[in-house]
């Protein structure tokens, strides 16, 4: 049985959550998080979720949610 471990050297998992806070669109699987901040910069009041493997980076805005 194959087990699915992510793509080496990809680290980073960026998404984009709904208002709700129900469901997300992954905006990019990247190694670096350089290719993402422009997307980011386009939609100043999305919410969005940065990870590194497992751990959470950042989530924007800031916050509880």
């Amino acid at each position: 049985m194959h087990h699915f471990r992510g793509l080496p050297g990809f680290n980073f998992n960026v998404k984009e959550w709904d208002a709700e806070g129900l469901h997300y669109e992954t905006l990019a699987i990247c190694r670096s998080l350089e290719p993402v901040r422009a997307a980011i910069a386009e939609k100043p009041a999305a919410r969005f979720m940065i990870r590194n493997r497992t751990r959470v980076v950042k989530r924007l805005p800031a916050g509880d949610w």
